[in-house]
Formats: structure tokens, C-alpha cells, sequence
């Protein structure tokens, strides 16, 4: 069952149940393209959230989804705010931890940074170093959608992306990947205090740097995903296991 929670600027954000519904509750935000269907459901996550004894809630991020898609409004504060909205909407009785990939792990470091008991463990996937909406040209990449434009490198990888599922307008993607890009990603300005897992596949050119976070974090340990790349990494068991065990040792 999908139910929603309200933003700040009324956008709805679709939630999804998975793993134990009576278990340790667990925040589950997916990658830029992705949703919680491809990212969580259809990956088997909720089974191995079921036997750590977690309770899993997967976001679908604005835009994305079954999330609304406005045509404008995919600040980074704004994405930061749905999380806060919808941990308040959910009204949980105890602190819940966290799972996130790609691009949404690179929201649950900036929000913990600066929240920091939002949350009480991390799971961080995927996650670069640096920031891949960098040098991003959004006009040039929405004319490349068009079919008027040769893309840049940057574009093209954004706009093949946004093209990769069905359910998605891939026009609403690139628009928000130019306004994310207005904010780049700096781990330096406030990584989060909380015990946090770095997992990336040991094939992932894409954030082929994470473990260099490690030293960053208060609290940091990195683990590779063995025979996985940034896209395919989701769909490993040891990925699933290993981060549901981390959290539920954490979570008590």
C-alpha cells in the first residue's frame, strides 16, 4: 500500500512498506532515475529487512515515482525539508536508521550532518566522494533531450538516466538535476556524527572514492560490494545483508 506524506510546498511524497511491519523502523531513499520500487521492492530488500527484525519505509523522492512531479522546485534544501516532513508525518515512537543510494545517499549525508538526531545509523550506498552534477548543463542537455543538440559527457550520462524507466519524464530528471546542481555535494561541511556504513561496488567507476569518506566521519567504516558497479549494486544480497545486520545492531 502506497500512502503520502505532505511537503512544505504541498508536493506529495509516496511511501512504501516493506521487511517487518512490527520491526525497527528503517528509511530507505533511492538513487537519481530510480524509485522504491526498483531500488527496494523489486530487489528483495524487504526479505532481508524481515530477518534483521526491521521495519522498512521507502521514500519515493519528488519526481520520481509515485511521488508528485512539479515542474520547478528540486532545490536541494527542498529535497533535505521532504525528509524532515516526512519523518514528522510519521510521528515514529523510537529513532529510526537509514539506507541510502547514490543520490540518496548524498541526501541522508547532508541531512544528518545537519540533523544530527534525525537519525541514529546510517547505510550510505554508492556514494562519491565528489559530486557527479558537476559542470552539468542543463539547457544543453535539455535541447540534447530535444534531439537539437550534441550532449557533453555530463549530459548525456544525466539524460540516458532520466530516459531509463518508463514510469519517469525524463524532462522532469533533467530539470532536476540542473537545480540540484546549483548546490554541489561538499562531505567536508557536515558529516554525520550517527555510526554510519559506507557500501560500494568493488566495479563502481562512479564513486570509485567513497572509502576516502571514511576518515570524514566520526564514526565512518567502509565495506566493498563484491562483482557490482553503480547501476547493478542494489541487487546484491550481501549489500541487503550486510547493511539490514548493520542497522539492526545499531537500531538494538
Amino acid at each position: 500500500m502506497t500512502v503520502f506524506a505532505m511537503a512544505p510546498d504541498a508536493v506529495r511524497i509516496a511511501l512504501h512498506e516493506l521487511g517487518d511491519p512490527a520491526g525497527r523502523p528503517v528509511l530507505l531513499i533511492h538513487g537519481f532515475s530510480s524509485n522504491a520500487q526498483r531500488n527496494w521492492i523489486d530487489t528483495r530488500w524487504g526479505e532481508a529487512l524481515a530477518a534483521a527484525g526491521l521495519r522498512g519505509i521507502a521514500m519515493d523522492l519528488r519526481g520520481h515515482g509515485d511521488s508528485d512531479r512539479p515542474t520547478i522546485g528540486y532545490e536541494v534544501q527542498r529535497f533535505v525539508d521532504d525528509v524532515d516532513a516526512v519523518l514528522e508525518q510519521l510521528a515514529l515512537d523510537e529513532v529510526p536508521g537509514a539506507i541510502g543510494y547514490s543520490m540518496g545517499a548524498r541526501l541522508l549525508w547532508r541531512h544528518a550532518g545537519t540533523r544530527p538526531h534525525a537519525f541514529r545509523a546510517l547505510v550510505l550506498g554508492g556514494l562519491p566522494a565528489g559530486d557527479p552534477f558537476q559542470r552539468f548543463d542543463v539547457e544543453l542537455a535539455h535541447r540534447a533531450l530535444a534531439g537539437e543538440a550534441e550532449p557533453g559527457p555530463m549530459e548525456s550520462f544525466i539524460v540516458d538516466l532520466a530516459g531509463v524507466f518508463p514510469e519517469h519524464d525524463p524532462a522532469t530528471l533533467v530539470t532536476l538535476a540542473g537545480e540540484v546542481s546549483a548546490t554541489l555535494f561538499d562531505p567536508q561541511e557536515a558529516p554525520p556524527a550517527v555510526p554510519t556504513l559506507l557500501m560500494t561496488g568493488d566495479q563502481d567507476r562512479r564513486a570509485s572514492d567513497t572509502e576516502t569518506l571514511v576518515p570524514i566521519l566520526p564514526d565512518g567504516r567502509f565495506e566493498p560490494i563484491p562483482g557490482r558497479n553503480h547501476v547493478n549494486a542494489p541487487t546484491s544480497g550481501t549489500f541487503r545483508r550486510r547493511a539490514s545486520a548493520f542497522l539492526a545492531e545499531h537500531l538494538g
